[in-house]
């Protein structure tokens, strides 16, 4: 049965304002509590048998148990008690390991347990292979259509070329909306108290808003290809070595722990320039990683349960420095939106609404996606254990980074599912209900009928040109068949506004790289899983 209660929010719901950002040093406090705590629930047993000897206090063997078990317990129910913030739009029936959204119920067995199994698919050195053998575990009879955490997810490339044309008309007709979900995730939404959900999950009159300012900002009217490649240029002018460090020692784990120490030098570039296109603004040093550490953070607590994530020592360490660092980099991009609502006439300037989408673009969207995508393509033109295909190819060309870039992305595409949800016939009530669903973008770019040899990486497969639109083209990696009318800026279109941008970023990296060099490569033989690199490179330039 439809939740009506969050529907209705939507139009009750008036504009917020930007939160005063709360002190940094308040959540360094709230983080030495956390392990202050954590310290006395170790030392407690150990201190109890040390009082316990008659030469010190002679504490009887009662109250030494008592101090052993009582202050550990004491400590855990702190650590676990929930802490009171914001949800702006909670779930239903939330746990440790469920939620309901909409009447459908996600589980440890029918979510979480596949997730982490996918995960673990992804990133093996046989990925190609494990993961695609995943989806074929979760198909149904009809082996065109997978099941997870309820939903069903379309494999084919007709299906979901058809599912993503339809989808604007869809949610502008009221028969189909989007929920905070990024690819096969589901995210809560304590994380977005400025705009109520994230940004691929926002409801349809949000959306609608936002579209023509997001294409706007990653258009072709704020760079152009030269644009890119100087400022490129200059980040390579001042190092020496490039180290994109991927996993060996601190990518994700310690980003939370220690911004400086972010996970690769890629990701801080392309969020400056992200910054640089879209509003005019130059980020510090400082400011890229922390924001290049605040996409792992935010991910760790979107992704879990508002329950788990409202804990006490979840809370200290990456509840609320995320939406200190949110709240932060929101209120550095109000002047900027501003200037952008009034400067076309905006019935109503929803400031912190475009702030925080624009911030999701460089968490969850294009902060995200470039990165990777810079890693897989320099990975495939580094490594020694290069495909057949691009054998001898000089990718000092523009045109072959182009064509790199699209097979890369076919091979391993960013996005693994294009979620939303559906409303459907109830015959028994007489009233709708809304069933999940998820374009699956992975296997319709592995579609055999399609792809020929799909699990070979190619050069030059027909339809995949970078530059390809319309009937001729095939690639759905952007999401490409959303865009309503073919036009980015439509209220209704849900493709990727960044496609050219991102292409165009990727380009001109590539070519800046060659032309700072010569460089040598400390180990050429790099692999791959789904997900990029499986340990990154470093360069270093011969002077």
């Amino acid at each position: 049965m439809l939740d009506t209660d969050r529907t209705d929010r939507s139009t009750e719901r008036e504009p917020l304002v930007a939160p005063t950002s709360p002190s940094s040093s308040g959540s360094c406090f709230w983080k030495s509590v956390a392990v202050l705590i954590v310290l006395v629930i170790l030392l407690a047993p150990v201190v109890s048998v040390i009082l316990a000897f008659p030469f010190l206090t002679g504490l009887s063997f009662q109250s030494s148990l008592a101090i052993a078990l009582g202050v550990p317990l004491l400590g855990i129910l702190i650590l676990i008690w929930p802490v009171s913030v914001f949800d702006p739009e909670p779930y239903d029936n939330v746990g440790v390991t469920q939620f309901t959204i909409l009447g459908v119920t996600m589980t440890y067995q029918n979510y979480f347990r596949l997730l982490v199994s996918f995960m673990y698919a992804a990133s093996t050195t046989t990925w190609r292979s494990d993961y695609g053998k995943w989806f074929e575990d979760i198909a149904t009879e009809d082996k065109s259509i997978g099941s997870f955490a309820n939903s069903k997810l379309y494999y084919s490339h007709q299906s979901c070329k058809e599912k993503l044309q339809q989808l604007g008309s869809r949610i502008s007709s009221g028969t189909a909306w989007r929920e905070s979900q990024l690819a096969l995730g589901f995210f809560n939404n304590l994380s977005w108290p400025e705009a109520g959900r994230m940004s691929l999950g926002l409801k349809s009159e949000d959306h609608a808003f936002v579209r023509p300012f997001l294409a706007e900002m990653f258009g072709s009217s704020s760079w152009t290809p030269a644009s890119l490649r100087s400022q490129f240029r200059g980040l390579f002018a001042e190092v020496s070595v490039l180290d994109h460090n991927n996993r060996t020692g601190h990518r994700g784990s310690r980003e939370p722990f220690f911004p400086s120490l972010s996970k690769n030098i890629v990701t801080q570039w392309t969020v400056k320039i992200l910054h640089k296109v879209a509003l005019d603004i130059d980020l510090t040093d400082s400011e890229m990683q922390d924001l290049a550490a605040l996409q792992t953070v935010n991910l760790v607590v979107a992704g879990a349960t508002s329950r788990v994530a409202r804990m006490f020592l979840m809370w200290a360490f990456f509840t609320n420095p995320n939406l200190i660092t949110r709240a932060r980099f929101i209120a550095k991009c109000l002047g900027m939106q501003c200037q952008r609502c009034f400067g076309h006439s905006a019935p109503l300037c929803r400031l912190d609404l475009l702030s925080s989408v624009f911030l999701d673009a460089v968490m969850f969207a294009g902060g995200r996606s470039v990165p990777v995508s810079i890693d897989l393509v320099m990975g495939y033109i580094l490594t020694k254990n290069k495909p057949e295909s691009i054998l001898g190819v000089d990718f000092k060309q523009e045109e072959n980074v182009r064509r790199l870039m699209m097979e890369a992305m076919r091979f391993h595409p960013l996005v693994t599912t294009l979620p939303y949800w559906v409303k459907s016939p109830d015959t028994a009530t007489g009233q709708g209900k809304w069933e999940p669903e998820a374009v699956c973008i992975d296997r319709a770019l592995a579609d055999p009928s399609i792809f020929e040899d799909p699990d070979i990486f190619k050069l030059d497969r027909p339809g995949q040109g970078s530059t390809e639109s319309g009937g001729s083209s095939n690639s759905i990696a952007w999401g490409e068949f959303a865009c309503v009318d073919g036009k980015k800026d439509h209220p209704y279109s849900y493709c990727c506004p960044g496609k050219d941008l991102s292409i165009n970023m990727v380009v001109a990296f590539v070519l800046e790289y060659f032309a700072a060099g010569p460089w040598t490569v400390e180990d050429e033989d790099i692999a791959f899983d789904y997900y990029g690199t499986a340990n990154g490179f470093k360069c270093t330039k011969i002077s």
